[in-house]
């Protein structure tokens, strides 16, 4: 680690020797930088006394517990019981890095990321600590009509089309994209999902033709795209599927968008969803997405791969606080919905309703009032089960971006098995928060998407 954090050190610093000679002739430079930090420190806490934090609103056809006696039994859990929360004694992460940039065509970003996965554990505890890098280099080149975008490293909060299959995880991926006028060809291959998420994955090499900008309506106020592609999965499952998307953006506010897909048994998966960005008078910002997706019930068929978090033969101690994966904690940040919860319900036609909405009301100077809705529906032909998220509370915004806050809530991370989620916890808490993203990340995510 030490090696890893004085290469950046060096690397920075010749950078900076470089901008600064470059600057000294008067003329652009070719080579910036910036640098900045993310982080998250939450301590959560009851509302009620001595009540139980750790039940959980759990699907009673799942096999999340009652099959599972060496998960219930060594846990010694109810069947409505998660294993550990770590924001309960206390939790922390911290980001370092920076993005460079040479010429106008090449941007790196590197960063090292550090977490304290409980105060409770020790200040040297080795299995509660973790450290992991991240890196993302894009090359973009436009010259009159024509463009080409490649990109490849670490992807947070990947997507893929709208989001229908992959959305809302991390991928270690590749992107080629050429363009020319309004039409492209683009290649996205990811790492295999088959222990980080669970879904039995080996790798995924997709395949798509498109066209985007598309403007609409007398004052060009709506901007259509479309995308056809086959997605090959690799791996135990064999085969792959056919998508199809498209989306209108309107006044860059708005956007409502679709996609299909159907694999080579003929079974069918779809997706209608729309977002919403809107700010008034400089103090109220709203953010909504709502979406509805269905998958028949051959579609999601062997999608499916246990995957442990903590070891599960293992008594219920603090020790055992990560095995050969963890959760990183800033998904605390996440929103519930992702497709590994429907991958559970094998053999099952499954649709779910998904609400995410946030509401930021600034009453005063740099002081907040904050709400948070993240509602969840998931049926199926035996079961309809709500997922009732929420979080409200009031803080401060000491710097830009950087919010610490009081809330109560029923979020809950928990370092459990199958894939990193939230959960609705029975009982509201309080919860203690500092929060700053680190920036480049949401901006490499988004390039390989446009």
């Amino acid at each position: 680690m030490k090696k890893i954090f004085l290469f950046f050190l060096c690397l920075i610093l010749w950078v900076d020797a470089f901008v600064q000679s470059d600057k000294a002739d008067s003329t652009r430079s070719i080579i910036s930088y910036g640098l900045d930090i993310g982080a998250g420190v939450y301590y959560q806490f009851s509302t009620f006394g001595n009540t139980a934090l750790n039940t959980v609103r759990l699907s009673d056809i799942l096999p999340r517990r009652a099959s599972e006696p060496e998960v219930r039994d060594i846990w010694r859990l109810d069947e409505d019981a998660v294993t550990d929360v770590p924001f309960f004694h206390g939790s922390y992460f911290f980001r370092l890095g920076g993005q460079f940039r040479i010429g106008d065509d090449l941007q790196i970003t590197a960063a090292i990321n550090a977490e304290q996965r409980g105060f409770s554990d020790g200040v040297f505890s080795r299995r509660t600590r973790n450290f992991y890098p991240y890196f993302n280099a894009s090359y973009a080149k436009t010259k009159g009509k024509f463009s080409y975008l490649f990109q490849a490293g670490d992807f947070w909060n990947f997507k893929l089309y709208e989001g229908l299959t992959y959305y809302n995880l991390e991928t270690q991926s590749w992107v080629l994209k050429f363009k020319y006028d309004k039409f492209y060809f683009k290649h996205v291959g990811v790492g295999d999902l088959l222990i980080g998420i669970g879904l039995g994955i080996d790798d995924l090499y997709d395949y798509s033709v498109g066209a985007e900008d598309l403007y609409l309506g007398a004052d060009s106020s709506m901007i259509l795209d479309v995308r056809l592609g086959y997605s090959n999965n690799r791996g135990s499952i064999g085969g792959g599927f056919w998508n199809f998307s498209g989306g209108v953006d309107i006044k860059d506010r708005h956007r409502a968008y679709t996609q299909v897909s159907t694999n080579r048994n003929g079974q069918v998966a779809f997706l209608v969803g729309t977002s919403t960005e809107w700010e008034s008078w400089d103090r109220l910002e709203v953010n909504s997405t709502l979406e509805f997706r269905s998958y028949s019930a051959g579609f999601n068929q062997g999608f499916t791969h246990t995957v442990y978090y903590r070891n599960p033969s293992e008594r219920s101690t603090f020790v055992n606080s990560t095995s050969t994966v963890f959760v990183p904690l800033d998904y605390y940040e996440r929103g519930f919905n992702q497709w590994a919860i429907f991958t559970e319900y094998q053999d099952l036609n499954v649709s779910g309703l998904h609400l995410h909405a946030i509401a930021k009301y600034h009453f005063w100077d740099r002081s907040f009032i904050k709400l948070l809705a993240d509602f969840n529906w998931l049926t199926t032909a035996e079961e309809s089960i709500l997922y009732p998220l929420f979080s409200f509370g009031f803080g401060t915004e000491v710097m830009e971006s950087t919010e610490i806050s009081l809330e109560i809530n029923n979020r809950v991370i928990n370092l459990d098995k199958n894939f990193p989620s939230l959960y609705s916890s029975n009982t509201p808490y309080y919860n203690l928060r500092l929060f700053r993203p680190f920036k480049y990340l949401k901006e490499n995510d988004r390039r390989h998407r446009r």
